[in-house]
């Protein structure tokens, strides 16, 4: 019989041998790195943190550790919400549906009873199991985390347009280009509101990191930026070795898309990596955005899905 029991201490080990056996079975491969050996340290910090907030349960079955959940609270665009990382959850995979599903109703009337009507998901995006178990019980897709290795031997995609790195003459009209996108995600159907770049910004991009810019003549019309400056991440398990595109992102002009320029970019940016000594490149994108659903897909292995669900707003009204 399953029992779920608070999280101690002595537990995480086996939560993380956990965690361990399902990340080797959905997650990695020749497109992503290793983040089980040096990206335990992390874990071990997370699980830690959330069993002093009284923040973890496991489950129990004769004796041994088949499931856990570690959540921690935050606001999330003005919503009260619980938050599960990829590193917060795993479950046995002969009883995989069970589990979750025994370790969501415990967790989630804690959660609708401190308010936290939002509940957000990160899991493997291959786990088909779980993916339709929270389905069902009203999660949607919402982000979606993809990864790459940069070493692998790429044709080198030609363009009538001048592809160049951003420098500090570029500043004024990399910040302009930069807020336009603000328009485009706060519209349909992704419906995302994002803050204006400042200078600082931009000038911090431009001097730490990377922005890769496609110009016609004198027209910027296309940027793709991105950092080698990575570390052991938890959520979206990236690591020293890993580049990750972020920052501004990706964004084309709608006059020029559909003109192969994201592909232009994209290959510059595996090359850069590459030299850098990075082999592996992350990108997160909305599931809600249709030309990101249509361009990533195509050049990186989807390995991590972030699923949202909102519970009706009375569920604390009598």
């Amino acid at each position: 019989m399953l029992q779920i029991l608070p999280m101690k201490y002595e537990n995480m080990n086996e939560a993380i041998d956990l965690w361990r056996a399902l990340f080797n079975q959905y997650c990695y491969c020749r497109s992503f790195p290793n983040y089980a050996i040096g990206g335990k340290a992390t874990i071990e910090r997370y699980l830690k943190e959330q069993i002093d907030q009284d923040h973890a349960i496991v489950v129990i079955d004769k004796n041994v550790l088949v499931g856990y959940m570690a959540w921690e609270y935050f606001d999330f665009h003005s919503e009260k919400t619980a938050f599960l990382p990829i590193v917060g959850h795993a479950a046995l995979l002969d009883d995989e549906y069970n589990i979750y599903e025994k370790m969501y109703c415990e967790a989630s009337e804690r959660w609708v009873a401190d308010n936290r009507l939002n509940h957000l998901w990160m899991t493997y995006f291959d786990d088909d199991i779980l993916k339709n178990n929270l389905y069902n019980l009203g999660f949607g897709s919402y982000v979606i985390d993809a990864c790459q290795s940069t070493d692998g031997i790429r044709r080198q995609v030609k363009s009538e347009y001048r592809i160049a790195y951003a420098s500090p003459n570029d500043i004024d009209a990399l910040l302009l280009f930069a807020n336009e996108t603000k328009k485009y995600y706060a519209g349909t159907p992704i419906f995302l509101k994002r803050s204006n770049f400042a200078r600082e910004e931009i000038v911090e991009l431009i001097d730490k990191d990377y922005a890769l810019l496609a110009w016609d003549q004198g027209k910027l019309i296309g940027v793709m930026s991105f950092t080698t400056n990575q570390d052991f991440d938890f959520e979206h398990l990236t690591t020293p070795d890993s580049a990750y595109i972020g920052s501004i992102g990706a964004f084309i002009h709608p006059d020029y898309r559909g003109k192969g320029l994201g592909k232009v970019l994209l290959e510059n940016v595996f090359e850069c990596c590459n030299k850098n000594g990075k082999p592996y490149l992350h990108v997160c994108f909305e599931s809600a955005n249709s030309s990101a659903m249509r361009f990533w897909p195509k050049h990186f292995k989807p390995s991590i899905r972030s699923l949202r669900r909102t519970v009706n707003k009375d569920a604390n009204t009598i």
